[in-house]
């Protein structure tokens, strides 16, 4: 049983009934750690699965989780590494000093696309500080699980963000370190020796180092990490974003190392599926044929392949605590879009625009009116009350710098269309209805403006930004993690 959820966690199986394939196909395991380790490994077929599958814990998550997706449509897994150590043994080092409360001291969101078989990843820093509702004070996202679990944690990620979630997957210390037993260990490369007092992390030389369980949890918690670079220990003062970027190339490293020890030695792909299916909780809603689907259609996935962005913050201090302002503009809604409904290759749909609707004219509830419409169009659509002063003549369409392919987007399923207008200090995209309001289209119209995709940000680098040359003792540098194979 899962710590944190004395009363919601139960084992046993719900809908476990569909999608056989044919024997020998390949399993997606599992998608969560402690650094959101995503493992793929074969498994010898569905009723294997079956007879492992009374065992996972699970949290019931019923009318919290956003609706079941047609089957080959994209998906989101909510992935939470919790900091809780309670089913470690009591001399194992990550137990001390730790506070029994439970914390999320990993976010991601894993977007699975089963039919272009690509999956992207986002980070989301654990000290991002946002409104948590109910009463939306401004608190850390890692404080949400504290105060209202996996429940809460939802809410704030879908109401801060517009990120629907379909699925969650929830992993602790023990499940982790266990993960990588099975595996033998994970290699990683270290440009510099390196350490980190707080977890216990201690590399003495550069080069690639095979690590164990312990050292690899040091290594993936890692919020004072430090470098040994021309002969002074230097901290690299990017805390929870330089973590980040170690957990999602430990990702890729560990998918590669997952892959090759579970295809070739039955053994240790058993000793993988116990450890999952004993230690990780997902949402009651996640059958065994959902899991074999997605490992038959993912068979192949070559984890170099994984996309990875990172929301990006700048630091601060809030209430005495360390914080991440969230970093607004074109870069963070292009990153926020692949993950409300754009593919994964940036495609722009209307599940991946949230808007405002002003009523401009004054006709009666005609606000509330053309934003269901735009929601039964796939949008995510709020009214927003009267246009003060009231609208102009035409329906227009204003938005920020950097939206203008998700303005297009909303007019061309305007009957009628819509006036573009770029508004510098928009929050967001708002529709104002104008006198020649007619309603919503049961299609886009094709696009007749050269505004019709947004730039996709790229995906979150590994490479060597310059280092620091002052002798400060600290770096703002990301490490160059992925230079070598190892």
């Amino acid at each position: 049983m899962s710590p944190g959820y004395p009363d919601a966690v139960r084992t046993g199986g719900q809908g476990v009934e569909r999608r056989r394939r044919t024997w020998g196909q390949r399993l997606v395991l599992l998608c969560g750690s402690g650094a959101s380790l995503a493992l793929l490994a074969s498994a010898a077929g569905l009723g294997y699965i079956l007879r492992k599958y009374e065992r996972l814990p699970r949290v019931e998550l019923s009318g919290v989780l956003d609706d079941q997706t047609e089957g080959g449509e994209p998906q989101n897994y909510l992935l939470v590494g919790v900091d809780s150590a309670a089913n470690l043994p009591s001399g194992d080092p990550a137990r001390f000093g730790r506070d029994p409360t439970l914390h999320s001291d990993t976010i991601m969101i894993l977007r699975i696309d089963p039919k272009s078989r690509r999956a992207a990843l986002l980070s989301i820093p654990r000290d991002t500080l946002l409104p948590i509702p109910p009463a939306n004070n401004l608190r850390r996202i890692n404080i949400a699980i504290e105060q209202g679990g996996a429940p809460l944690l939802i809410r704030t990620i879908r109401e801060n963000f517009g990120i629907k979630i379909n699925h969650y997957v929830q992993v602790d210390f023990a499940s982790f370190k266990g993960l990588v037993d099975a595996i033998d260990g994970v290699t990683v490369y270290f440009p510099h020796p390196a350490r980190d007092s707080q977890t216990g992390l201690t590399i003495t030389s550069p080069g690639c180092h095979a690590l164990n369980s312990s050292q690899a949890l040091a290594y993936v918690r890692s919020r004072h990490y430090q470098q040994q670079i021309n002969g002074r220990w230097r901290s690299d003062n990017l805390a929870d974003i330089g973590r980040i970027a170690r957990q999602q190339d430990f990702i890729r490293r560990a998918l590669s190392r997952a892959i090759d020890r579970g295809a070739r030695n039955p053994g240790t792909l058993d000793q993988l599926i116990d450890v999952a299916l004993s230690g990780i909780t997902v949402d009651n809603r996640l059958t065994a044929g959902d899991i074999f689907d997605l490992g038959t259609r993912f068979r192949s996935f070559k984890p170099d392949s994984l996309q990875t962005y990172s929301l990006e913050g700048t630091p601060g201090i809030y209430n005495g605590a360390s914080i991440l302002h969230l970093v607004e503009g074109p870069k963070t809604d292009a990153t926020l879009a692949i993950f409300r409904g754009g593919d994964t290759t940036g495609k722009l749909t209307p599940a991946g625009v949230r808007l405002t609707v002003r009523n401009g004219t004054g006709v009666m509830n005609q606000g509330a009116e053309a934003a269901r419409a735009l929601r039964d169009a796939g949008f995510g659509a709020l009214v927003s009350g009267d246009e003060p002063g009231g609208g102009s003549d035409g329906t227009v369409v204003r938005y920020p710098p950097g939206q203008a392919a998700a303005a297009d987007l909303v007019a061309r399923w305007l009957e009628g269309g819509a006036k573009l207008e770029e508004a510098p200090r928009a929050r967001g995209i708002e529709v104002v209805t104008g006198t020649d309001w007619h309603g919503v289209r049961s299609e886009a119209a094709p696009s007749s403006t050269t505004t019709t995709a947004e730039t996709l940000p790229e995906p979150t680098s590994t490479t060597t930004r310059p280092e620091s040359t002052t002798d400060t003792g600290s770096t703002s540098t990301s490490l160059d993690l992925g230079a070598f194979a190892c």
